[in-house]
């Protein structure tokens, strides 16, 4: 019954570590992207003529939520440049893609890197600066391509972007086949000439090229007139576009419709993006699990559940949090050294000195704590899920995800990861004051701190991580003086980021972000519209403190003896299992011929044979000598009574020879 019962949990557990592993990306096949990850980017991206430009996000990131729809429009926007350069994604919350995210040292979300023709492996690509439009992106890709043709690693297959010098005539008989020239004259490096290249160089049957105005094209069409457009015919007729309009989109209308030209007719089509990307996902529901780590800045609320308190906390919020952080974020680093070496360890020591876990997971922290103590001045961060995999055994865990319960989002990309780690941070500061606040040793900033320092090192969302840090340089260190000040200026800091994220992207419309706690959660904490800090304190140790953490939803981790009884009979357990294994390995070397073993099941020597088929003949001849001994002695005793009790026979008279 228990090997069934254990079965049974272990393949519940397998189901939903399987479920939590599905991807829950912020983009699909609809998208004009090519959707990369572990089993394709390096087929995909290295060794390709054109160029990439990769957005590296991750699923639950709030900026990355904010930014995907622009990094969308800006795939459409430039979806006729694939003869030059692509645009893909890549999820680095998806367990799988850490090792790429790592090697290429993505240390936040989101991050845009270019990579050029050819690149191989170890090439990490170059950062593009934090850019918001979409035109922004597009100035900052030509850019980038236009300096490596200049650098001459380009590619022969790219749309030509350095200026031209010669004549309209000529460039049409340098290109065999095409039946038109357009050349785009304007200022020095206009970005608005290079973005209409691109969008035309596609075309098969023109050929198009890019001029610097000189004094005779200024002299010709005046400072207003530029940009301007001339296209030459195969049969030599030159003309000047004059209501070709001076945008992009205009000159880009006015030279297709002249030339009858439709985007079927490009020599690759777009189409061909979403063919590469056949298998990657619709990011249809069916193929959405709701617990993957989602974005979530607020606190955790019951929108989900019913038997707790409205305001209730749960430790596998908590537990999926820290889980994250330490194989994940931790693990996608390519070194941990330094500084960042230090705040890991900052940040290690206070979760094993006030997080309420459970002992299991206690004793995990603690050993991997102790690891990052002792290997050394610099940790790789391929090495780190190897370590947490030798550290884990029946006493010492580390829990896999599970699915969310008190931050769980109505949809995949809400709440989740942030909020379960803003969850973890407040348990923190709540139980180091009830644990030691009121201790001479006790250093009010020091919980504070440690959280800064990883956020600051760690936490993946960019965005979110320059706000914090800049949250605690105006006054953490100034307004942290006692032990209640460190779980105040962290509600505090909370309040700030819900009131700023109040309405945007990130926001969960089934969980908008208010300042909590609400009047409905704590009417005591409310004076009119303003809070009473004092009432809050209370509020947040009732709520956060180490007793009031509910722990449903936590996987099953088998508890340790918890009595002398218990440890004895383990202890006897572990020793029969030992002795056994010494008689089989003895008996297995005085015999050449041996059963095959079978793990679980009684297995037998030649010697326990012999010895049973022994015992047996011998057991028979006891039975049977028994048996024989009562039978005669039964008989002996029958005869006896007989020739004592006989009467004699007096119905036929006298017995003869019987004198009367």
């Amino acid at each position: 019954m228990r090997s069934g019962s254990a079965g049974a949990v272990l393949l519940c557990l397998c189901f939903i570590s399987s479920i939590t592993s599905i991807d829950a990306s912020l983009y699909n096949s609809t998208d004009d992207v090519v959707i990369l990850d572990h089993t394709n980017f390096t087929a995909t991206v290295h060794g390709t003529e054109n160029a990439w430009v990769v957005e590296f996000y991750s699923s639950w990131c709030g900026h990355c939520i904010q930014f995907a729809p622009t990094w969308k429009l800006f795939g459409r926007d430039v979806r006729d440049w694939e003869h030059t350069i692509k645009v893909g994604v890549l999820d680095c919350s998806v367990d799988e893609n850490v090792p790429i995210c790592r090697e290429h040292e993505i240390m936040g979300y989101p991050t845009v890197k270019l990579f050029a023709a050819r690149t191989t492996k170890g090439d990490i690509g170059s950062a593009m600066p934090h850019l918001t439009t979409v035109e922004q992106l597009g100035e900052a890709v030509t850019d980038f391509l236009v300096e490596k043709q200049k650098a001459n690693s380009g590619s022969k297959s790219w749309a030509d972007l350095q200026p031209y010098k010669g004549t309209v005539q000529t460039l049409l008989e340098s290109v065999s086949g095409a039946e038109w020239a357009v050349l785009v004259i304007d200022k020095t490096k206009s970005h608005t000439a290079w973005a209409l290249l691109m969008d035309l160089a596609g075309y098969p049957s023109i050929v198009v090229r890019y001029k610097d105005a000189d004094q005779d094209d200024v002299k010709q069409f005046g400072t207003a007139g530029l940009p301007a457009v001339m296209i030459v015919s195969k049969d030599g007729k030159e003309e000047v576009l004059n209501d070709a309009g001076k945008s992009r989109d205009e000159m880009r209308t006015a030279i297709m419709k002249k030339l009858m030209l439709n985007r079927e007719m490009l020599g690759k089509k777009t189409s061909s993006v979403k063919e590469d990307r056949e298998g990657a996902g619709d990011g249809q529901p069916e193929e959405i699990n709701k617990d993957k780590l989602n974005y979530g800045d607020d606190l955790p609320d019951t929108a989900f559940t019913s038997m707790e308190r409205n305001d209730q906390v749960f430790m596998v919020d908590i537990e999926n949090a820290v889980s994250y952080a330490i194989s994940h974020e931790v693990a996608q680093h390519k070194v941990i050294k330094g500084e960042k070496l230090l705040a890991l360890q900052e940040f290690l020591d206070i979760l094993v000195r006030y997080l309420p876990a459970r002992p299991q997971v206690h004793s995990f922290l603690s050993k991997f704590h102790h690891y990052t103590l002792n290997h050394g001045n610099s940790i790789e961060g391929s090495k780190v899920n190897e370590v947490i995999s030798s550290l884990q055994n029946k006493d010492s865990v580390l829990p896999s995800q599970q699915p969310w319960v008190g931050c769980a989002g109505s949809e995949p990309k809400y709440r989740g990861y942030p909020c379960g780690l803003w969850t973890t941070f407040h348990v923190l500061t709540v139980n180091s004051v009830l644990q030691d606040g009121a201790k001479k040793f006790y250093r009010p900033l020091r919980t504070v701190k440690a959280i800064h320092g990883y956020v600051k090192h760690f936490f993946g969302c960019s965005y979110c991580s320059e706000h914090f840090q800049a949250m605690y340089a105006e006054d953490a260190e100034s307004s942290i003086k006692v032990a209640d000040d460190t779980i105040l200026w962290l509600w505090r800091g909370h309040n700030k980021v819900n009131k700023r994220l109040k309405g945007d992207a990130s926001e969960d419309p089934q969980h908008p972000k208010q300042q909590f706690p609400s009047p409905g959660a704590c009417p005591s904490c409310w004076q009119g519209e303003n809070f009473s800090e004092r009432e809050v304190l209370t509020y947040l140790k009732t709520i956060y403190a180490k007793g009031a953490l509910s722990f449903r939803g936590t996987q099953i981790i088998p508890i340790p003896p918890r009595n002398r009884q218990e440890k004895v009979q383990q202890q006897l357990d572990g020793y029969r299992q030992h002795s056994q294994v010494l008689i089989s390995h003895q008996d297995n070397k005085l015999s050449r011929d041996q059963s095959p073993q079978n793990n679980g099941s009684w297995s037998f020597t030649n010697t326990d044979i012999s010895l049973c088929v022994l015992l047996y003949g011998a057991s028979t001849i006891i039975i049977m000598a028994v048996y024989c001994s009562v039978v005669i002695r039964r008989k002996m005793r029958r005869r006896k009574f007989l020739e004592t009790y006989k009467l004699p026979n007096t119905a036929d008279g006298p017995n003869p020879g019987v004198s009367t």
